[in-house]
């Protein structure tokens, strides 16, 4: 009997492990036993296509219904994550579901299509969130306005909460979000209420549309938006900032990482862009500065749990509207890399030599492959032929290695109070140069290298002295200069990027700021701060120039010392834009707050 029992219980703990075995196998390849549905939007118009989000589900599909009669379908694609796509469907409300392989419905979401000339994408908001306002249709009128009132308000009786002419819209775009509209009430980060939004016809009350909608208050949600700053005007322009409000529920300053996300997933091969501390009911946010762009592929902005100082769990989504969203339609150009202060060192295997030879490697696999790079100064450590020697093995290493061209920094000419002569004499002979400074023609677009000719006007090692014969000549060079121009010098100028605000290193430092200024689509470009291209001033727009600092491969210092991030730049140039990607090259993975987007002024000399 005592045998029979031992026999019963073994069987039945082999069955147990083998159920267990079969439900993690199952849950590893078909995700949770309740897989998610996400709409980007709860309503949308007729003309509109309906983008849609599943979670943790391999297997089955997604379809659209109408009084339980099946309209559309889309099988998944095997992903654990994904978006799905259906096009315009006539008005009327719908529900999307998540079938499992089986007919099993996972989840279900109710959708509706209207023809309404206004609407909002979600008809109740979180206190904190912002809904997208929509109008459809043409002819609208160049005095056409949207109002959001309180309601049972009367237009033209009763003032609106917020305003805005439709002739403000982001361009391109018929989105409107209640944070940008003008008014001195911001609807969204403090009243819960019932409102309804209306498009008026004119600089009056002509009533064109209405739509209601609500605010909601739960203190145990998280509420975020992207707020788009006034001045965007172009999609794929992300300028503005990430607007997070808290919950009272949890501990105080939560933080949250703020990702660009896809699929409910932070976007693949992208730092995030920074961490917020949620405080209960008041608003913290991140900025996002000038120029920045969306970048390829982000469908939405993510704030994750802090897992060990990385993205964990995603606590909230924020879907960027598909109009809005960074697509580059054409192949560029031609690409470069600008790197700077890689501070080559005599031992082979030394921190900067490797720093130095992994970033040439991620510049190689870079798609499409740059065709130059420059390396913008402090080439090496102290201007040595055995650091010069282990430079021309480093690169030897790389193969296919495009063309290098170098600026001449401190630590290669008299860092160490060494004979200027000397060592410029040595830097011209290894890097091939005929002087410190020169220029030359990529694609249409005009490469022009500065740099230091002698301790002339300060005994500081770090001083770099540009005489004013090399002024005149960057003045004519930048006069017959055709599309982009772009001057590289290793010594930024005195108040442009990050730590230039108390003293420049460079002589000339006004009168280069006095040339550059008067010549459209010139970009100077600087290293030798060390600073993080992230969380610093990495680029300005100055009236026609603009100003970038490039980063650092050897080390980033913090302010205090050296960290283990290396850093630059990938800049690709289109017919008529150029774009900046920052990217860290100890992480493997691109700045998202280092994505820039410069427009060629077409009305500059051709």
């Amino acid at each position: 009997m005592k045998h029979k029992k031992i026999i019963i219980w073994s069987a039945a703990a082999a069955a147990v492990a083998i159920i267990g075995a079969i439900s993690t196998v199952l849950y590893l390849r078909y995700g949770r036993l309740t897989p998610d549905l996400i709409m980007n939007a709860e309503t949308v118009g007729s003309s509109s296509e309906i983008e849609l989000i599943w979670e943790d589900c391999y297997r089955g599909s997604v379809r659209l219904t109408d009084n339980g009669q099946t309209v559309a379908e889309q099988k998944l694609d095997g992903s654990k994550n994904g978006t799905v796509t259906f096009p315009s469907q006539p008005v009327g409300s719908y529900t999307v579901e998540l079938v499992s392989s089986f007919g099993k419905v996972l989840d279900s979401e109710q959708l509706t299509v209207t023809d309404s000339r206004i609407f909002a994408e979600q008809t109740v908001t979180q206190v904190g969130d912002a809904t997208a306002i929509r109008i459809q249709g043409e002819d609208l009128g160049e005095d056409a306005w949207i109002g959001i009132y309180e309601r049972g308000k009367t237009p033209g009786v009763d003032d609106s909460f917020l305003w805005q002419p439709v002739s403000d819209s982001i361009a391109g775009t018929s989105i409107y979000y209640p944070p940008q509209m003008r008014g001195s009430i911001n609807l969204f980060n403090r009243y819960a209420g019932q409102y309804t939004a209306y498009l008026f016809a004119d600089e009056g009350y002509t009533i064109l549309g209405s739509w209601d909608f609500e605010t909601q208050e739960d203190p145990d949600t998280l509420a975020m938006r992207w707020e788009p700053n006034q001045e965007v005007s172009t999609p794929g322009d992300s300028y503005g900032q990430v607007v997070l409000v808290g919950r009272p529920s949890s501990p105080d300053k939560e933080s949250l990482w703020i990702c660009w996300g896809s699929d409910n997933q932070p976007l693949k091969g992208y730092e995030p862009l920074f961490c917020l501390n949620a405080y209960d009911h008041y608003p913290v946010s991140g900025q996002i500065s000038a120029c920045s762009v969306f970048p390829e592929g982000a469908t939405q902005l993510l704030a994750c749990a802090d897992d060990d100082g990385k993205p964990g769990e995603v606590m909230i989504s924020v879907s960027i509207q598909p109009e809005l969203r960074h697509i580059e339609t054409e192949e560029p150009n031609f690409s470069f890399a600008a790197i700077s202060d890689t501070h080559v060192t005599g031992f082979l295997l030394g921190h900067n030599n490797w720093n130095y030879f992994r970033a040439l490697n991620q510049i190689m696999d870079v798609e499409p492959a740059v065709d130059l790079i420059i390396n913008n100064g402090d080439i090496t450590d102290n201007g040595s032929e055995k650091e010069y020697r282990v430079l021309n093995q480093i690169e030897g290493l790389i193969r296919n290695l495009p063309p290098v061209y170098y600026s001449i920094g401190n630590h290669d000419s008299d860092k160490n109070r060494s004979d200027f002569e000397q060592l410029r004499t040595r830097f011209l002979e290894q890097t091939g140069t005929d002087e410190v400074y020169y220029s030359f023609v990529e694609n249409g677009c005009t490469f022009i290298i500065l740099g230091n000719e002698g301790v002339v006007g300060s005994d500081d090692p770090d001083y770099a002295y540009l005489s004013e014969t090399q002024l005149e000549w960057l003045d004519q060079t930048l006069s017959e200069a055709e599309g982009f121009a772009f001057v590289f010098v290793h010594q930024p100028l005195f108040e442009t990027v990050a730590a230039t605000y108390e003293v420049s290193d460079l002589s000339a430092s006004d009168e280069v700021k006095e040339i550059v200024s008067k010549y459209p689509n010139t970009l100077v470009i600087s290293g030798h701060t060390h600073r993080s291209l992230s969380g610093t001033v990495a680029l300005v727009k100055d009236g026609n120039a603009g100003y970038l600092h490039d980063g650092v491969v050897c080390a980033v210092w913090d302010g205090v010392q050296d960290t283990d991030d290396s850093q630059g730049l990938i800049l690709s140039v289109y017919d008529d834009h150029l774009l900046i990607e920052g990217r860290s090259f100890e992480k493997d993975a691109w700045l998202p707050l280092c994505s820039w987007r410069i427009g060629l002024d077409s009305s500059a000399k051709q």
